[in-house]
């Protein structure tokens, strides 16, 4: 008699389990689009946009390489955010500001509504009348969220002037 309420729960686990969708799988054309607008955004200055294609629960690592010296920074979402706000050399804060990404490539994951992104990043700023220009691959992991595609991971490695 034991079997039959295991039976009664195995059908109700199944019945559960397949009225659950996974989400779809993502597009390279949709990833491009996305990262299309980060793109937009960074050369707009525009850190609400910005902000809105990162998810809560993202986490940053910037590796640079400037003059000799090289730093790792760590950074949740909040806290690149707040650099990007008001930090040293906030966006807000930059005489000039020039954003350009080449050599975009995007892997799809099959098995999940992800996709990793590598681009090539060419950044140039003006600060306290100082110009410098600086490269970056940015390694991205862009996830389907139940808001949308956001990033989850962001690592970028900088060297410049």
């Amino acid at each position: 008699m034991r079997t039959l309420p295991a039976l009664a729960l195995a059908a109700l686990l199944l019945v559960t389990a397949s009225g659950a969708r996974a989400a779809p799988p993502l597009t390279e054309s949709e990833v491009r689009t996305f990262m299309g607008g980060i793109e937009r955004a960074s050369r707009a200055r525009d850190v609400p946009r910005l902000a809105a294609a990162l998810a809560p629960d993202c986490r940053i690592e910037l590796r640079t390489r400037i003059g000799g010296q090289e730093r790792v920074t760590l950074m949740t979402r909040d806290e690149y955010v707040e650099l990007l706000t008001s930090g040293y050399a906030s966006l807000a804060n930059l005489q000039g500001y020039e954003y350009d990404v080449t050599e975009q490539q995007v892997t799809l994951e099959h098995d999940t509504a992800a996709a990793t992104v590598v681009s090539h990043v060419t950044e140039t700023i003006v600060f306290e009348h100082r110009r410098q220009v600086t490269e970056s691959e940015e390694t991205a992991r862009v996830e389907r969220r139940a808001d949308g595609l956001r990033l989850v991971a962001v690592s970028a490695l900088t060297s410049g002037d």
